[in-house]
């Protein structure tokens, strides 16, 4: 190649730019939970507001009745014992008879009607009953 110039390039050498000097990254905050922890009130506190609770449940609540009245107003479902040709047997209240006496469902599924006085709490209490 008479007469052409052949140019001399110099290799452009590739030189990365320069970056910042690396610095520590910083730390990332821990996370709180979505949910804050729940403070535990102190003990005045608790006993202020349970005290009124009780109170006011108390009131609420009917008293319990005790055997005699539940059989004096034939609550239904009661449980009783009766004495039946001289043995005890078990039996709920069902509803109100006639004149002093009171319909009941024995545990074999009869249907009765016996007077008041024949009626007891305790298997125990009729046996007494039995010998009077």
């Amino acid at each position: 190649m008479a007469g052409s110039k052949k140019r001399k390039s110099k290799a452009k050498v590739q030189t990365r730019a320069k970056s910042a000097p690396k610095k520590a990254a910083p730390r990332k905050a821990k996370r709180t939970p979505a949910k804050a922890a729940r403070r535990l009130p102190s003990a005045k506190k608790v006993a202020a507001k349970k005290a009124p609770a009780r109170r006011a449940l108390a009131r609420k609540l009917p008293a319990s009745k005790a055997f005699a009245e539940k059989v004096r107003d034939c609550d239904a479902g009661t449980g009783i014992w009766f004495i039946t040709a001289g043995s005890v047997e078990h039996a709920a209240i069902q509803k109100r008879g006639i004149d002093g006496a009171v319909v009941i469902r024995t545990d074999a599924g009869v249907t009765d009607v016996v007077p008041v006085g024949n009626l007891f709490e305790t298997a125990d209490e009729a046996r007494a009953a039995r010998y009077r």
